[in-house]
């Protein structure tokens, strides 16, 4: 873990021009809260779209429910960065950094830490942002830029059978895509 590591992730990604270093009261209440690495990153360059909208780093207390409705209330981690296609990184103040993922229903950890997930794992070839490179740059010619909290997503779900092609291609608040995931996943299993 080096505090070079941060700045490998804003060099693969540079912040998009919505980016912005919050509010000091915002930092002083995340200090140990979130990974100082993630913290770094806030400071420097903000919270927001990366990368050509590759990813955004995000406000924890937006993503939460999310977090919360998949896994329950006692996770431990709290929302770090989410892909433009909705993947959801999350991460407590130390420790692994997991991948909430609700095209497949998984939550798998992708990095050891924080350092190595920013400066080792989202620049690497198998993070989903270079899985993802074809289908955002289809989904961004047919829909244009995401908003702030919007992702791009299938319609339908792939967890609710839907299937990964251009013609399925939508874009929304990501938010309410993951809890009408959950929403459809919780019906399927009720019967």
């Amino acid at each position: 873990m080096t505090d070079q590591q941060p700045e490998r992730f804003t060099e693969a990604y540079p912040p998009d021009g919505d980016a912005r270093v919050p509010s000091g009261a915002f930092l002083a209440y995340a200090e140990g809260k979130v990974a100082p690495e993630l913290l770094q990153v806030w400071r420097s360059t903000g919270l927001g779209f990366y990368g050509e909208q590759r990813i955004a780093l995000v406000d924890p207390g937006v993503w939460l429910p999310v977090l919360t409705t998949w896994l329950g209330h006692d996770t431990g981690t709290l929302p770090a960065a989410v892909t433009s296609f909705g993947h959801l990184y999350h991460a407590g103040p130390s420790g692994p950094v997991q991948c909430l993922d609700p095209h497949f229903v998984t939550n798998t950890v992708v990095a050891p830490d924080m350092a190595s997930f920013l400066g080792e794992h989202l620049p690497g070839p198998s993070s989903h942002l270079a899985d993802l490179e074809g289908p955002r740059g289809g989904a961004r010619a047919r829909f244009g830029e995401l908003a702030e909290g919007e992702t791009y997503y299938f319609d339908p779900a792939i967890a609710l059978g839907g299937q990964v092609s251009p013609n399925t291609l939508a874009k929304g608040d990501g938010v309410a895509e993951f809890t009408r995931i959950h929403a459809g996943l919780r019906q399927r299993r009720a019967g």
